[in-house]
């Protein structure tokens, strides 16, 4: 996951493309590591963007206006904490009233197997110059957009100053996927500089479109987020009952709830490689427990305990999609409810197979195997978390 936004000006596109270290070593010509660019001084790191970055984007990414296409240049690479941003420019672009702009997005689809997703935000300002850059920080979002191998192409009609009784089109925010942004109810006969306000009832029904984007997003994240399935069924695989199970899962729930909000709305920072070492241990330490311990008394203070850290990881990943300022909150919120909804599926399927197999074998020689299969998975996270290694590719 990636996000990325997009000013429109006066005769001038600024954006910035936000990706973790993660994704960043997949680009061709990126040292492989945790952190491809880690301790490289400022003129190296314009080396990167110059040498690296350039022609990578040059290939894989495109603007064009009404037909013509105008080139894309990396300005600058810079650390933002847990995230990297390539800041970029296209210069001298006409960005008149009606014509259609095409931006198609092909970044780390081919390396990530057509897994990478980027959530991209779109403004729009009179300004010129570097003052663009200043509109993300002082101006919400007026289109929002998220690319994909499928959905790889955004066309958006800017709008601006129009002649009196001159057909122009607006900007709303389009549904996920949708290819092209316009007001609903298509144009409208305006005066000159005039833009119809979004009513009430598209406002709620932006905030809504995007709540759902980010409860899916929360649910696609713990379901394909195997460390902390295997600390789920960790947690759980000593006490198979729906009550016993039940402080457990609310006390991870309210712990990573904690730390997720904090870590997202960057009241908090950790390092991610400490995290997710962090997260790795956790793993082995339950697994152990459950070795040498018949009934683990009082697992719902360690569910809280370490759900704190798994909140944390939650976190780093959201972070890169909540660039907009706009809907932020409610954009961490429902991601959280979205992670708690995919929990209930994992416990949902788990609790009945655990049951099912505790009739045809002793409860406790399924704890020992899945505990111990778990324990050594998490020995490896810890081994490649911790010392840069490359073991397994989960």
């Amino acid at each position: 996951m990636g996000g990325s936004r997009w000013c429109f000006g006066r005769n001038r596109i600024v954006a910035n493309i936000d990706l973790g270290p993660s994704l960043l070593q997949f680009i061709k010509g990126m040292k492989k590591g945790r952190d491809p660019v880690e301790g490289l001084s400022d003129e190296q790191m314009r080396q990167v963007a110059t040498e690296i970055l350039q022609p990578y984007l040059d290939a894989k990414l495109s603007v064009t206006e009404d037909g013509r296409a105008y080139p894309v240049k990396v300005d600058r690479l810079v650390s933002n904490g847990n995230v990297y941003t390539i800041w970029i420019s296209v210069e001298r672009i006409p960005l008149d009233p009606g014509r259609l702009v095409t931006i198609d997005y092909k970044l780390l689809f081919d390396e990530t197997q057509n897994a990478h997703m980027n959530l991209a935000y779109g403004y729009l300002s009179e300004a010129t110059g570097d003052a663009l850059k200043s509109v993300f920080d002082f101006s919400p979002p007026a289109m929002q957009f998220t690319f994909e191998s499928s959905s790889h192409v955004w066309t958006v009609v800017p709008p601006g100053t129009a002649k009196i009784g001159t057909k122009v089109a607006s900007t709303a925010i389009p549904a996920r996927g949708e290819p092209s942004v316009t007001l609903p109810g298509g144009t409208a006969t305006m005066p000159a500089t005039a833009q119809t306000p979004p009513s009430p009832r598209s406002r709620w029904s932006e905030i809504l479109a995007n709540a759902g984007r980010f409860v899916l997003l929360g649910i696609e994240h713990i379901l394909s987020g195997y460390d902390h399935i295997a600390f789920l069924v960790a947690l759980v695989v000593v006490a198979p009952s729906f009550k016993a199970v039940l402080p457990i899962i609310t006390a991870f729930t309210a712990a990573h709830s904690i730390t997720l909000l904090l870590s997202a709305l960057r009241m908090i920072s950790l390092d991610s490689r400490l995290v997710e070492s962090a997260i790795a241990v956790s793993i082995c330490y339950v697994a152990v427990e459950n070795l040498f311990r018949k009934k683990a008394t009082r697992r719902w203070l360690v569910a809280f305990c370490f759900g704190l850290v798994h909140g944390f990881g939650f976190a780093s990943v959201l972070q890169n999609l909540i660039v907009g300022r706009a809907n932020l909150v409610s954009s961490v919120v429902s991601f959280n409810v979205g992670v708690e909804l995919g929990q209930l599926m994992i416990f949902a399927a788990l609790l009945p197979l655990l049951r099912l197999l505790a009739g045809l074998i002793a409860p406790r020689k399924i704890t020992i195997a899945a505990s111990a299969a778990i324990g050594l998975l998490g020995f490896i996270w810890v081994l490649e978390r911790g010392f840069d290694l490359s073991l397994l590719r989960l």
